[in-house]
């Protein structure tokens, strides 16, 4: 059995259409009945051919005219159901490129945290290895770095980020931990151009700066290059982190341990 709640065709037609059925409908009824009554039918079909032409394209004009308009805003509507739909596909391609962006990011994210690990690991053995502090042994340096590689990429970083907040009121020591000698000074240049690419490919993927902003205060590689480029003067860390305010340049490079 038919839905009757279901609406018909002829409910669900375009107002136009059915203004213009009205109108077409009213026009040829009026027509036949001013055929009938005033001219009269046989008086009609007697005239002369080129007669009726002209008084059927007289009839008839109007009808096509009204036709010709409706037809122009039915295809307006077309085309603006078409925009609509086109921006629609753009807007949902355009979120799949920002999703497929993302995840690209994240497995590179992955990648370069790993890479950023191995540098400070290299940076801290330079400070507290055997040629610096002598703080730990090689085969201390070497469990550390099992360590580093088995699932935790940031140990190196979290060591290099206690060792300059310890030394954080004295900016020579500070100086000296990062650009004290020329291996501190390329690791700390390799690591902060690492970090820089990989925020430049956070800020391309992150419309609303959530990514970027999680990157540079909210993890510990991003505090370790705010860090070296507080110590070398490009910028100056927020007091709250109690590291003082640095004259702008590096530190003077020192021959290699």
């Amino acid at each position: 059995m038919e839905d009757e709640s279901k609406p018909s065709g002829l409910l669900n037609m375009d107002w136009r259409i059915a203004f213009g059925l009205a109108v077409t409908l009213t026009w040829i009824t009026t027509g036949l009945i001013y055929l009938l009554r005033v001219v009269g039918w046989n008086n009609f079909v007697h005239l002369a051919t080129a007669d009726i032409g002209s008084f059927l394209e007289g009839a008839f004009a109007p009808l096509a005219f009204l036709w010709l308009v409706i037809g122009h805003f039915m295809q307006q509507k077309e085309i603006t159901a078409n925009t609509r739909a086109i921006s629609i596909q753009e807007r949902s391609a355009r979120r799949l490129e920002v999703h497929s962006q993302r995840d690209s990011y994240f497995k590179l994210h992955d990648l370069v945290q790993a890479q950023l690990g191995g540098i400070a690991g290299f940076h801290y053995m330079s400070v507290c290895g055997p040629t610096g502090s002598g703080e730990i042994s090689g085969e201390e340096f070497a469990d550390q770095r099992n360590q580093s590689a088995n699932g935790d990429p940031s140990w190196f970083i979290r060591k290099m980020i206690a060792l300059a907040v310890n030394r954080r009121d004295d900016p020579e020591a500070l100086r000296e931990i990062f650009f004290g000698t020329a291996i501190r000074t390329r690791h700390a240049n390799n690591y902060t151009r690492a970090f820089a690419k990989l925020l430049r490919n956070a800020e391309a993927v992150d419309t609303d700066e959530i990514i970027a902003d999680a990157l540079v205060n909210g993890s510990a590689a991003g505090i370790l290059y705010r860090i070296i480029e507080h110590v070398s003067g490009n910028e100056q860390i927020d007091s709250m982190m109690g590291f003082p305010s640095v004259a702008t340049g590096r530190g003077q490079e020192k021959g290699n341990q």
